[in-house]
């Protein structure tokens, strides 16, 4: 049950708290006051998006806060720790939304920062709206099927919960078996392939870096004339006579200072390791020669692995893993007879699983079709929709998702014609009183439902017993409804009415509870409009006088 909903700077509310009273809450305003905007407060706090542009003018951020007692709602208890998230059944569920003028929000439960899908996996937990259009949802045949499913949620649950997850496996098993029965096309040509392509890489013997190595002896073999040439010209400049009349002027010279000593020392030591060098300069270029037989092998070389890399890839790496992955093709289409029997065993097994589970579902979705279809000619009836035919249509398809059932709903609205789709007959009031009774054939102990406007289309006579719907809701389960008919209004046991204001250059709204007083008075606004006579706020008692006897 929602306890509380604290608002500030959202939109028209700039600080507003509403306690919320277990039973029937109803909420009634001027067009424009702000009924609306409690909505969206409201579904904000179950996960709904928000837009940034919903912050009052000049404020930085808006604030909503509601605040839950869960202690009789067993179901969201497992869902809160599935998300880690503790709570003993005495404390209350506070849940928060920060909106930043950024576009971003902070989100919390019982003030820890969760992520917004958090929130929304509790949200439909907690709260069941029904908009002004909800009735829409009616003229889409695939929505049947889950309204149907609605009615049996907790019992086709712990069937679902199994069934999905072997559908899960189900489809991709399917998909696995597609895949490789793709491979298998052409599946001998595709072996010989694979086996001629791995033969020829491992033939070929690559070797990490064995380009570098190729590519700097072809450079070295196809220029051996040119490094003999340029040997013989260093030789013969080592061995000129430059070095050699150094020395004889510096022998001439040393008797003079004997520090020359020390030079001509080293000068002799480097004469003696250059001759060395031009020896071996000489031995080097002699063993120098053009093989043109290692030339051409190693272009035969550099000109095989080309060809791999525009075959395979372009790195010697790239080829390696090409054949790699060719290597465990091949292994993939060598077992893949054997392993595709494997699957289809698989699959046929889950398929059997699959299909016990579907006909369970579909027996309990006959079952509640078979109730259903009672009870809500007796809803209907009450709600003025009289000489009403119902059938809930079940034909089998293949198995899917959500079973093997095509659902739809079929109505005849007038004595004497045929049963036709729903969407192709009634009305949007009647769509409107027909979702009603769902609700209505639908609640659960403990729940909390919000009707937003749900008097779009019907008036006097249909909104009075709507109203008495809503009520009877209301005995096990919160409601809260947002209206603008007197007749539903006046059937409420809590009234809650949003006003608009205007102080000085600022609009802002108002909530607050009324009291028997004003509660007539709003009332005979409801009936009368903006002019209130002696006489709107007579009928204004009487109509809660006598809403107040016959849903007692």
């Amino acid at each position: 049950m929602l306890l509380s909903l604290n608002i500030s700077n959202f939109a028209v509310f700039e600080n507003v708290s509403v306690n919320f009273d277990s039973g029937f809450n109803v909420f009634t305003g001027e067009t424009g006051s702000g009924k609306s905007v409690l909505i969206d407060a409201i579904q904000l706090i179950l996960g709904e998006r928000a837009s940034k542009d919903l912050i009052r003018k000049n404020k930085s951020s808006a604030f909503i806060e509601g605040i839950f007692d869960i202690s009789v709602n067993d179901n969201i208890y497992s869902v809160l720790e599935s998300l880690n998230i503790e709570i003993d059944k005495e404390d209350f569920l506070i849940i928060s939304r920060e909106l930043l003028d950024n576009g971003k929000s902070i989100n919390k439960i019982n003030g820890r920062t969760v992520p917004l899908n958090a929130i929304k996996a509790i949200g439909s937990f907690l709260i069941d709206i029904y908009g002004q259009f909800g009735h829409e949802s009616l003229f889409k045949k695939e929505n049947h099927i889950k309204l149907l499913d609605s009615l049996i949620h907790k019992e086709l649950s712990p069937i679902f919960r199994l069934y999905n997850d072997s559908f899960a496996k189900y489809n991709n098993l399917c998909n696995e078996i597609d895949i490789l029965k793709e491979k298998l096309l052409n599946k001998d040509s595709k072996i010989e392939q694979l086996k001629y392509e791995i033969n020829e890489i491992d033939d070929a013997q690559l070797k990490e870096c064995e380009e570098d190595e190729l590519l700097k002896k072809i450079k070295k073999l196809s220029n051996i004339q040119e490094i003999k040439k340029s040997l013989y010209e260093a030789i013969r400049n080592i061995n000129s006579d430059s070095l050699n009349n150094v020395y004889s002027i510096l022998n001439k010279i040393q008797g003079y200072d004997e520090k020359l000593e020390d030079f001509l020392s080293r000068l002799d030591i480097q004469l003696e390791e250059l001759k060395l060098l031009s020896y071996d300069l000489r031995d080097y270029s002699d063993s120098l020669d053009i093989d043109e037989k290692e030339l051409n092998n190693i272009e035969n070389r550099m000109s095989l692995i080309n060809r791999l890399k525009r075959k395979y890839g372009f790195s010697i790496e790239r080829i390696d893993e090409y054949r790699n992955s060719s290597y465990e093709e091949l292994n993939l289409l060598l077992e893949a007879d054997s392993k595709l029997n494997s699957l289809t065993t698989e699959k046929n097994k889950l398929f059997n699983e699959l299909s016990e589970n579907a006909e369970s579902i579909s027996k309990k979705r006959k079952k509640a079709a078979e109730i259903l279809e009672k009870q809500i000619l007796v809803e209907l009836s009450d709600l003025n929709m009289k000489n009403i035919r119902f059938k809930v249509n079940i034909d089998k398809k293949e198995i899917s998702s959500d079973g093997i059932d095509n659902v739809e709903f079929l109505i005849s609205t007038n004595v004497g014609s045929d049963l036709n789709s729903v969407q192709k007959i009634v009305s949007g009031g009647e769509a409107s009183r027909i979702m009603l009774a769902f609700k209505k054939i639908k609640s659960d102990v403990g729940q909390t439902m919000v009707f937003d406007e749900i008097d779009t289309g019907i008036s006097g006579k249909t909104a009075q017993m709507s109203g008495v719907k809503m009520n009877y809701i209301s005995v096990n389960n919160q409601v809260i409804c947002v209206t603008h008919s007197p007749q539903i209004a006046s059937i409420s046991k809590n009234h809650f009415l949003i006003e608009k204001k205007i102080v000085g250059n600022n609009t802002y709204s108002t909530v607050k509870k009324l009291d028997k007083e004003n509660r007539i008075y709003e009332i005979a606004r409801l009936l009368s409009g903006m002019k209130i006579t002696d006489k709107s706020l007579n009928n204004a008692k009487e109509l809660i006088e006598f809403n107040n006897k016959i849903t007692e």
